[in-house]
């Protein structure tokens, strides 16, 4: 990224952006705005378009901002705290960067997106979620006529037992694509499902079942303090939350995880509208519970888990962050840490929604903290059609050659060492 501003020069640039009104270049997801520093205090740092109105940026989106300050580019990231039209806030930004090393900025993958590939007969997956909460797969024993190979007769039955209970439902699978909703998100981090009583009250202060089944109010309010959030903006935001369903008309929801092992396969949906106004009970939350576990353990006997090739052993890693030029992903393997070192080459093999390519690549970089290993990819060689394709992807902006003559933000391209 490049190098981070001691706490002394930090304090001066952030008097210098507010005295200066300087401008800066703001990129969030698929957007991006022209602005200038307009207030600054020891928490919170104020940015105002240089004309007309921002686009839609949202409350906990992570922006990232570059500016040219005293001959050089800078650059932080940091979350938004307020958003509108007309100004964004930020959490005072933990560290500024200058002298910018990266060919593209890094973003987070905010659509379905799969990358694989093999290494000594070994395939590595990408992009499966994974839950903090591990359920080993066990055969029900909520019915003696089941018959796990069945499995289009489990869905078939389970569709017409929610047709005459509630508007809709759905079971959606989550092989090779990211959870992309705020509701998908909170399902996969915990485990649990998320249940919706009535929009017109609020989210379960106490989850009624002894095996921990739902995810309460107090979980989701731990969960939105990870980001930083402010107690009232938390508050608010959960509340929009249910108001929103309630202006399309929802009554009741409820979101349960299909469950194998430590990850989530999959979720069962199910939703009371105004058409059905029946609130999804107790009783229906149970039902949809035990029925998620039955169908994960028919997938498994239906062999729906085995690798594509018996001889490659499936390995699951979330990607961290990604760019145009790269790629960084974890992964907590031993064998895989011992097998990919620096210097491998690889080709990896990148699907986003229904198109495939591929990218050839090298290992540049692998480190850990406590828990998890990490590995920094360096793209070595696409196709100019499928870097087009990628770029717009990441950025949300058609690729253009001449960010090929600069680095991220901007910033000429770092001197050559010889």
């Amino acid at each position: 990224m490049g190098t981070q501003v001691g706490r002394i020069e930090k304090e001066f640039v952030f008097k210098s952006l507010i005295d200066d009104a300087t401008p800066c270049d703001v990129h969030g997801t698929g957007k991006e705005a022209h602005c200038r520093f307009s207030q600054l205090s020891d928490e919170r740092l104020e940015m105002v378009p240089l004309e007309g109105q921002l686009p839609g940026f949202q409350i906990g989106e992570e922006i990232r901002v570059f500016f040219y300050l005293k001959n050089n580019y800078h650059t932080f990231s940091a979350k938004l705290i307020e958003a509108s039209p007309e100004k964004i806030t930020v959490q005072h930004p933990r560290g500024v960067y200058k002298n910018l090393q990266r060919k593209y900025e890094r973003v987070k993958p905010s659509e379905d997106l799969h990358v694989s590939f093999s290494l000594k007969g070994t395939k590595i997956e990408l992009n499966f979620p994974k839950s903090e909460r591990f359920s080993e797969v066990e055969p029900p024993q909520t019915s003696t006529t089941f018959d796990p190979k069945r499995i289009q007769e489990l869905v078939r039955a389970f569709r017409e037992k929610m047709s005459s209970l509630v508007s809709d439902s759905k079971i959606v699978m989550m092989r090779d694509r990211l959870p992309r909703a705020w509701e998908e998100k909170v399902i996969v981090r915990l485990g649990q499902c998320l249940w919706i009583p009535s929009t017109d009250e609020d989210f379960p202060s106490k989850d009624p079942f002894p095996d921990e089944k739902v995810i309460t109010k107090g979980a989701l309010i731990r969960l939105e303090e990870e980001s930083g959030a402010q107690p009232f903006v938390i508050t608010g935001r959960l509340g929009n939350i249910l108001y929103e369903k309630a202006k399309k008309g929802v009554i009741s929801e409820l979101w349960c995880p299909v469950l194998y092992n430590e990850y989530v396969v999959g979720y069962l949906y199910i939703v009371s509208t105004g058409e059905q106004k029946n609130r999804i009970g107790k009783d229906l939350v149970e039902y949809t519970w035990q029925f998620a576990r039955m169908l994960c353990y028919s997938l498994v006997t239906n062999g729906y888990f085995k690798a594509e090739n018996a001889s490659e052993r499936r390995y699951e890693a979330p990607v961290i962050d990604m760019s145009a030029s790269g790629i960084l992903f974890a992964h907590n393997s031993g064998d895989l840490v011992r097998e990919l070192l620096v210097h491998t080459d690889l080709e990896l093999t990148m699907r986003v929604g229904k198109r495939a390519f591929k990218v050839g690549a090298r290992v540049m970089r692998k480190f850990k903290d406590a828990e998890t290993n990490y590995f920094g990819v360096l793209f070595l060689r696409i196709e100019p059609g499928d870097l087009a394709f990628l770029f717009e992807y990441l950025y949300g902006k058609p690729f253009d050659p001449l960010y090929e003559g600069v680095w991220e933000g901007g910033a000429p391209p770092p001197p050559l060492e010889m």
